[in-house]
């Protein structure tokens, strides 16, 4: 093996400009990588963003490898496109994404097109949807490694328990078939990362023993999080997240409707912020209250979230990973949340955040901390020093790809020890 390895990485997701969660793991994961492989990033774009792409790319230290979009967009094309991916759909049990991304954009024959699998000592792919190309690789004798991002069945039973559809052996025959296709595809990589310690298990359960199973939590740059909390007067309580997603919104109507009501009958001063993107007219019109603030789109969050009492994550879904929370706990804002909220995140309950599955524990946690000034402050200091301890770049990313390095080094010395 060469001083540093090769590392191709396979992505629909561009590590830019970082405004998602799923942005920013895949560009801490490539920066981590850096010091440990020489990095190619394979991925595509529509023909007239090709140029944009590579010129984002000039600030990573990688090389891009980006294909021409193939799915055009013509109406005959469209009506074409929906109709195959349609029939995919009830064919396998899977999503139009899938169909898109592992049958088109990125297909065996495409990647085989773009790279020569021999060049590479490691392939990492960002979410199993090209699955069908690790043949490829591994015939080459180059191991593959699949970044689950979480485990998308149980985000899909989360979505679709929102949808209106009337038989439940339907929506549990939806997810049942989902889950054996994405099992099944994790069963084809040499490894797999699971995102937090409950999925963990979850995936280990469906693993060969031949398979490696490698732990990558979400990590923040916690430089761009500095230690800054300074409640403001009267207190502010927030929900923080992507209002334009019907979960966050959800949850933001349970603060607003269950949770504060209970908090306003002590503080009726005390304000709801409701702090993300896209909220929709629903949340802005909760602005009837004085009390209730809708921030929209801010550019710079920290300076808002740094000015509350605590943050409320009353989360439903045991599934993925909160990395807003990461974020408010790193400023030092403590967090009142559900269990389910950081399912498998190993947070504590008292160490930063505290933890209540009702409406009415949910507000006896927040009230019990904004009645002691002295205790909140406590948690807030604790709140950073978890986020230190567990979720810094260096151990999250940086300690995955060194894992990787390390791994290969092992597999290298197995194979040089069977040859003789």
């Amino acid at each position: 093996m060469v001083s540093k390895p090769k590392l191709l990485v396979i992505s629909h997701v561009l590590p830019f400009p970082g405004n998602a969660g799923q942005q920013q793991r895949v560009r801490y994961t490539l920066e981590a990588a850096v010091p440990h492989f020489e990095v190619d990033f394979l991925t595509y774009s529509p023909r007239e963003k090709i140029h944009e792409v590579f010129d984002q790319f000039a600030n990573l230290d990688c090389r891009p490898i980006v294909l021409e979009g193939c799915v055009r967009r013509t109406r005959l094309q469209t009506l074409r496109y929906h109709v195959t991916a349609g029939w995919y759909v009830l064919r396998t049990g899977l999503k139009s994404s899938n169909y898109c991304i592992g049958e088109l954009e990125l297909s065996p024959v495409r990647i085989r097109q773009a790279v020569n699998p021999e060049d590479y000592h490691l392939v990492l792919y960002e979410y199993f949807h090209a699955v069908n190309s690790v043949p490829l690789f591994q015939a080459a004798g180059v191991p593959t490694v699949l970044d689950t991002h979480n485990v998308l069945w149980k985000a899909l039973e989360q979505q679709i328990s929102r949808k209106h559809i009337s038989f439940g052996w339907l929506r549990r025959a939806w997810v049942s078939r989902y889950r054996r296709q994405e099992e099944a595809a994790w069963r084809k990589f040499d490894g797999v990362i699971a995102i937090n310690r409950s999925e963990q298990k979850t995936i280990q359960a469906q693993l060969r023993p031949s398979q490696r199973l490698f732990y990558g939590p979400m990590g923040a740059e916690l430089s761009r999080w500095p230690y800054s909390w300074l409640p403001a007067k009267p207190p502010r309580v927030a929900y923080y997240g992507g209002l334009g997603s019907p979960h966050n919104e959800a949850a933001a109507l349970r603060c607003h409707q269950k949770i504060m009501p209970l908090i306003w009958q002590r503080f009726p001063e005390a304000e709801l912020w409701l702090v993300g993107s896209n909220p929709s007219d629903r949340l802005r019109q909760l602005t009837a209250d004085s009390r209730v603030k809708v921030t929209g789109f801010v550019d710079k969050v920290q300076n808002v979230l740094s000015t509350m009492s605590l943050v409320l994550c009353p989360w439903s879904g045991t599934y993925g990973f909160r990395s807003r929370i990461v974020e408010v706990m790193a400023l030092g804002v403590p967090v009142v949340a559900t269990p389910e909220a950081v399912d498998g995140m190993e947070l504590e309950s008292g160490r930063g955040i505290a933890l209540a599955r009702s409406n009415h524990t949910l507000a006896e946690a927040a009230l019990k901390l904004l009645d002691n000034p002295h205790a909140l402050a406590h948690q807030s200091h604790m709140a950073r020093s978890e986020m230190e301890r567990l979720y810094s770049l260096e151990n999250t990313y940086g300690r995955l790809t060194s894992e990787f390095h390390d791994w290969l080094q092992e597999r290298q010395k197995a194979e040089v020890s069977s040859a003789r």
